[in-house]
C-alpha cells in the first residue's frame, strides 16, 4: 500500500522540490501552504505522515500541531524548522511527545527519507 504524505509549509519552492523527491520514492504527496488549509486537507483525507513547518504565516506550528493531533492522534507528524534549538523548545512546551521527529532546515533529504520510512 502506498503511503500518503501531507507537507504543510509556506515555502512553495521547498514544497515542490520535496514533493517531487517523495513522489520519486513512491509516496503520494499533497501540499498545503498554511496551517488552516493543511488542517482542512487532514479533515477530508487520510494521511500516514505530515511534514509540518514550525513557522507558518500568522500562526505558530505548535498550535497547528496540537489541533492536528487532537483530530488524528495516531498521525505521524514530523516538524521541520529553521529555528535553532527547536527540540528544546518543543520539550519546554510539552509538545515533543506529539511529534515523530524533528529536522532543522536545511535538512538532509536522505535523513528525512530514513525517518519517514518507519514513523
Amino acid at each position: 500500500m502506498t503511503r500518503k504524505i501531507l507537507i504543510i509549509d509556506d515555502d512553495t519552492e521547498l514544497c515542490e522540490e520535496l514533493s517531487q523527491i517523495l513522489q520519486d520514492q513512491g509516496y503520494l504527496v499533497d501540499l498545503a501552504y498554511d496551517g488552516r488549509s493543511g488542517e482542512k486537507k487532514i479533515d477530508h483525507n487520510q494521511y500516514d505522515i505530515v511534514i509540518l513547518d514550525y513557522k507558518l504565516p500568522g500562526e505558530n506550528g505548535g498550535e497547528v500541531l496540537k489541533r492536528i493531533k487532537a483530530k488524528k492522534p495516531g498521525l505521524a507528524v514530523f516538524i521541520v524548522s529553521g529555528r535553532p534549538q527547536l527540540e528544546k523548545y518543543l520539550e519546554e512546551e510539552k509538545l515533543s511527545r506529539l511529534v515523530a521527529g524533528v529536522m532543522n532546515k536545511p535538512f538532509d533529504v536522505e535523513v528525512l527519507l530514513a525517518k519517514i520510512k518507519t514513523p
